[in-house]
């Protein structure tokens, strides 16, 4: 199997993750909905480490960046899955998923210095998440309260800010660590982390037990779509299931507009794309 083909699975189960968790914040809470998927995923990675007997560096230098990873990881998904929850997903999706862009001016911060190219694939990212934020606030949200609209566009902004806070503190994890323990030890501190929010009474009462098998698809998702691009990476084309992995907003706004019938305005289509073609051409550079 070819990169682009597993980059291509990577992104349906990531995407289809996101969607799913749209439901699952809205009936059990965001915290619950994070729990079970980040408990049934660590399960998933833990067997992946125990099968492939995947080899364990024990270096405490690097444990700093593993925590802000599994910390960033918590408060990043929370929000987005608060923002999923409140709506539009169509306008989620594509402000969470600009976080490449973020990454590299962070980047750029810590001394990179960015090529022409990549340059311009930032700036239409931008250009894109602000079309899309502009275009959504023309329109009224599924409950018609403008300002909730305006809420869920801020809590996605923040959510993409702390995705490339975990992306960061990972790609200079992964050097010590290797991919697969860094992802791996980030969701176990991700897991301790929101274990510490769900002990309060309020949030154990909306832990229903009937939501358990879509928490675990849930999680089979999220963590699958992680080893997917893992799986692509070690093909020669390494950087083709990048891009078509880093392309999973398309399939959770894709599922909005056809599963949800979420209405999508022509100018808000053009940000969407602008969006997603700026992360893949950064992504391909």
């Amino acid at each position: 199997m070819n990169a682009a083909l597993w980059g291509s699975f990577s992104a349906l189960a990531l995407g289809g993750a996101d969607f799913v968790a749209r439901f699952s914040s809205r009936a059990i809470g965001p915290a619950n909905a994070l729990f079970g998927t980040l408990l049934a995923g660590s399960i998933i990675l833990s067997l992946w480490v125990w099968l492939t007997k995947h080899p364990m560096v024990w270096d405490v230098s690097g444990l700093w960046l593993l925590a802000i990873n599994g910390v960033s990881t918590t408060i990043m998904t929370l929000l987005l899955y608060t923002a999923l929850a409140r709506g539009p997903v169509s306008v989620v999706a594509p402000i969470v998923a600009s976080y490449p862009a973020l990454v590299l001016m962070l980047a750029v911060l810590l001394g990179f210095s960015p090529s022409l190219a990549q340059w311009a694939a930032v700036a239409l990212t931008i250009i894109g998440v602000l079309i899309v934020a502009g275009a959504a606030t023309q329109y009224e949200n599924d409950r018609g309260d403008r300002r909730e609209l305006i809420g869920t566009i801020f809590l996605s902004i923040l959510s993409c800010l702390f995705y490339a806070a975990l992306v960061s503190s990972g790609q200079a994890a992964v050097p010590i660590y290797g991919d697969v323990q860094t992802l791996w030890m980030g969701r176990l501190i991700s897991l301790a982390s929101i274990s510490l929010i769900i002990v309060f009474p309020a949030e154990r009462r909306n832990l229903d037990r009937a939501w358990w098998p879509v928490l675990g698809a849930q999680g089979v998702l999220d963590a699958g779509g992680y080893l997917f691009l893992f799986a692509g990476s070690a093909e020669e084309d390494a950087a083709i299931a990048a891009v078509t992995g880093s392309t999973f907003g398309v399939v959770t706004t894709l599922l909005a507009r056809f599963v949800l019938k979420e209405r999508i305005a022509l100018l808000q289509w053009a940000g969407i794309v602008l969006v997603f073609g700026g992360v893949a051409w950064l992504s391909a550079l």
